[in-house]
């Protein structure tokens, strides 16, 4: 029965670590970094602790743009399950599209920064 919970587990997977090549990925050594498993694309994510908020940054390829929103979805849900600390997913966003998109799953703008603004999610119950 163990056996089965893991391999159920290990089929549902959706990020691990990663440590190639970044793009334009904000990374340094506080940052964790992630990848979404997708065979298709690639999209990555780092996070680091900011409190008790998850702040997260991403890049991706050409075909990863096709996926963005349930990859940005999925991380968060995975944020929330791998770190108990994190009540909140903090986003500083640039890109109008990628504002509307964060906006479509459970994102809120909370505050601007020059040019960007602020979203966050906040972790369900």
């Amino acid at each position: 029965m163990a056996q089965q919970e893991h391999s159920q587990q290990a089929s549902q997977v959706k990020f691990v670590p990663y440590y190639g090549d970044r793009m334009n990925l904000v990374a340094d050594e506080n940052y964790l970094v992630f990848r979404w498993v997708n065979p298709d694309c690639k999209v990555i994510f780092s996070v680091s602790q900011r409190g008790e908020a998850a702040n997260i940054h991403f890049d991706c390829d050409k075909a990863g743009a096709r996926h963005v929103k349930q990859a940005i979805g999925d991380f968060c849900e995975f944020l929330f399950w791998l770190f108990e600390w994190c009540t909140m997913v903090m986003g500083i966003i640039e890109k109008p599209s990628v504002m509307r998109l964060v906006q479509k799953i459970g994102f809120s703008h909370i505050a601007d920064h020059g040019d960007c603004k602020v979203y966050v999610r906040l972790r369900d119950g």
